[in-house]
C-alpha cells in the first residue's frame, strides 16, 4: 500500500491535551504514594513523559488514540500493590511530545518509543496492559520481541487487517473519510471529525460550548489524526503472525463496543482457540473504565497464573 507523507504540524496548540474524559481521576491519580513522573528524550530528540508507581513485577500501560496515561487510573490502585506500574504518554497525548515525525507508524515511532523506556528503565521482560490503539503496539512487541513479554492483556486492539475483507473495506471508508478531512480541511477538523466519527450522538448531542471545551482539552493531537489513522489501516498484522504469537494474551472486549471489534475477537478465535477471550457486558470500548473492578480482576488473576 502507497504511504502519503503530509506535514500535519502546522497546527500545534500551546497547550496539553489533558483528555477531559479523565480530569476528575487525574487528581487521584498524581497524589499516588508512590508515583514519579519522568521524562526521557527519543533517538529524535522528542521527549517522553511516562510515570512509574509501586514495586513488584513490572506492567506497561499503554493507552489508545485521543487519550493518555490517565485513561488507566481505575487499575492504579488494584494493580500497585503488588506490580511497579509504567504508565506511558504516547506522542501526541499529554505531557509528551506533539510533533508529528515525517515517517510516523505505529509499528515503527510508537514501538521505538517503547522500546526507548523499557530500555531506560532497564526492564528486560515486562507485561502489557494495553488499550485500543496501544494494543497494537502492544501487540507488535510481543510479535516482534517475545523476549520482553511475559503476559499481555490487550483491550480491544485495533487489529483491523485480521477482518474479513468486507468488514475491513468498511472500517478503511470509514477511517479514510476522516483522514481526508485532515487533509484537506486541517488537523482541527479532522480531529472532530474523528470524535464523531467515534462518539456519534453522544457527541452531536452536546452543546456547541461543550463541544469546544473539550475540543480544546484534546487539540494538541490534531496534528496525529490524519497520520494515526493511515498508520491503523496500513497496519499489516497477519494470521501467521497470531498463530506464531509466543507470549501469554488474555483479550478483553466490551459488548456495547464498535461493531468492528466482534470481528477481530472471532478471528482470534479462529486462529488462536487457546487465548482466552472476555466479553464484558455494560461495556463500551473503553471497558477498563466502564467495568474497571470486573476487568482488574481478571486482569490480575491471569498476571498470576
Amino acid at each position: 500500500m502507497m504511504r502519503v507523507f503530509v506535514n500535519w504540524n502546522y497546527l500545534v496548540p500551546f497547550y496539553r491535551p489533558y483528555s477531559f474524559f479523565f480530569l476528575n481521576d487525574m487528581r487521584n491519580d498524581m497524589e499516588h504514594s508512590t508515583a514519579e513522573t519522568r521524562t526521557i528524550k527519543t533517538a529524535d530528540g522528542n521527549s517522553l513523559e511516562y510515570q512509574v508507581i509501586g514495586d513488584g513485577p513490572p506492567v506497561v500501560f499503554l493507552h489508545g488514540f485521543l487519550a493518555n496515561r490517565f485513561t488507566f487510573s481505575r487499575q492504579i490502585e488494584a494493580f500497585a500493590d503488588n506490580h511497579k506500574l509504567i504508565l506511558i504518554n504516547l506522542r501526541g497525548s499529554a505531557g509528551s511530545n506533539f510533533l508529528v515525525p515525517e515517517n510516523y507508524g505505529i509499528a515503527t515511532t510508537d514501538l521505538d518509543d517503547l522500546r526507548t523506556i523499557l530500555d531506560a528503565e532497564r526492564l528486560n521482560k515486562v507485561s502489557l496492559f494495553c488499550h485500543s490503539s496501544g494494543g497494537a503496539v502492544g501487540f507488535l512487541l510481543a510479535m516482534q520481541s517475545p523476549e520482553r513479554v511475559d503476559r499481555a492483556i490487550l483491550l480491544e486492539p485495533s487489529l483491523f487487517r485480521l477482518m474479513p475483507v468486507a468488514k475491513l473495506n468498511t472500517v478503511i471508508e470509514e477511517t479514510s473519510a476522516v483522514v481526508n478531512v485532515a487533509q484537506k480541511q486541517g488537523p482541527y477538523e479532522g480531529l472532530k471529525a474523528a470524535i464523531i466519527s467515534a462518539a456519534g450522538d453522544a457527541w452531536t448531542n452536546l452543546d456547541q460550548q461543550t463541544q469546544e471545551k473539550r475540543l480544546s482539552a484534546l487539540a494538541g493531537s490534531a496534528a496525529f489524526v490524519g497520520p494515526h489513522f493511515l498508520s491503523l489501516i496500513q497496519l499489516d498484522i497477519t494470521e501467521e503472525d497470531v498463530e506464531n504469537l509466543k507470549p501469554s494474551i488474555l483479550l478483553i472486549y466490551g459488548a456495547n463496543s464498535f461493531w468492528f471489534e466482534q470481528f477481530i475477537a472471532e478471528r482470534f478465535r479462529q486462529i488462536r482457540p487457546d487465548i482466552k477471550i472476555l466479553t464484558i457486558e455494560n461495556a463500551s470500548h473503553n471497558v477498563h473504565r466502564d467495568q474497571a473492578n470486573t476487568v482488574n480482576k481478571e486482569a490480575l488473576a491471569f498476571l498470576s497464573n
